[in-house]
């Protein structure tokens, strides 16, 4: 049971090392509504909304009809006429005034969360096994559900990459663990808007930095302490390097509060904690968010820069 107590604690900390890591791309996206749209030029057709060609799936011509059924960032989740599914530049994608939502045999869902049953269940680019692999997920890979197709679900990966994963390979996540994700989404959310409020470009997820600040703030409910230091990992950078994440520059937010706005909106309020939220310094974060009896939740949100390849 979550108490109403308003309790909040508040701490944050930064450190610089000159180290290098691996190219991790954020997770952010959001489902609503599908919507007839037609692309205006030809526009490269890709598995993720990044500018890579490894993500490039073909060219779609000016004037293709497609589905559009969700959106990361500056892109466009659609599905062409085949079922194929990727994204395109909102640049080159207009909605048409009349939509057909029937078409595509497509079904919009409420989003929630799935993790992978197997290690090399194929993340394809359609609805059926004669379309092409994408990727190959692992045992226990978080995936976000958008919609269906059929037994096939529409799914968004912890990198951005969409795509279709059979029903029967994942398993639903349980409520309370959705609850977290859904705060966590939260958390990042009103640190972006803060940020883009002051010119700053917003952070992305990592999605082994966020298992670390998940661990982290189940040990800090567990073991009953708040504080940066860790009784059973050490300080935040200590335990960022024990678990394979190198950085150049690091930092940590932790919080205590019965509500996640609050929390960052109390961290925007204090100076120490808004350099850390403001600065140009980082890249990428990790947020833990675990309820607790004592606080109502502790979050913990570790920021990290990292250097593009």
């Amino acid at each position: 049971m979550i108490s109403n107590k308003k309790f909040l604690l508040l701490m944050s900390i930064t450190v610089l090392l000159l180290i290098f890591i691996s190219n991790i791309i954020g997770y952010s996206s959001s489902n609503f509504n599908p919507k007839d749209a037609t692309t205006t030029a030809n526009v490269i057709f890709r598995k993720a909304p990044v500018i890579s060609s490894s993500n490039i799936i073909k060219t779609v011509p000016s004037g293709t009809n497609v589905k559009i059924v969700g959106e990361i960032s500056d892109f466009y989740i659609v599905l062409l006429k085949d079922n194929q599914v990727g994204v395109l530049s909102k640049s080159y994608v207009k909605e048409n005034e009349v939509n057909n939502d029937n078409s595509n045999n497509y079904e919009n869902l409420e989003k929630y969360y799935v993790t992978v049953n197997d290690n090399n269940t194929n993340l394809r680019g359609g609805p059926g096994t004669n379309f092409a692999s994408y990727s190959k997920l692992n045992k226990n890979d978080k995936l976000e559900v958008i919609g269906k197709i059929g037994n096939f679900l529409l799914v968004i990966t912890e990198n951005n990459m969409v795509g279709m994963v059979r029903e029967d390979l994942v398993s639903k996540v349980q409520d309370n663990q959705n609850e977290n994700i859904d705060n966590s989404k939260l958390v990042l959310d009103l640190i972006n808007k803060a940020r883009s409020e002051n010119n700053l470009p917003p952070l992305a997820i990592n999605d082994k930095l966020n298992e670390v600040a998940m661990k982290k703030a189940e040990d800090m409910v567990n073991n009953n302490y708040f504080s940066h230091t860790s009784p059973s990992y050490g300080d935040p950078f200590k335990m960022m390097q024990n678990f394979g994440i190198s950085y150049k520059t690091a930092g940590e937010n932790i919080a205590g509060n019965s509500d996640v706005t609050d929390a960052v909106n109390s961290w925007l309020n204090s100076e120490t904690h808004k350099k850390n939220i403001l600065s140009s310094a980082y890249n990428y974060v990790g947020i833990g968010v675990v309820p607790s009896e004592k606080y109502g939740y502790i979050i913990v949100v570790m920021f990290i820069r990292k250097i593009k390849f």
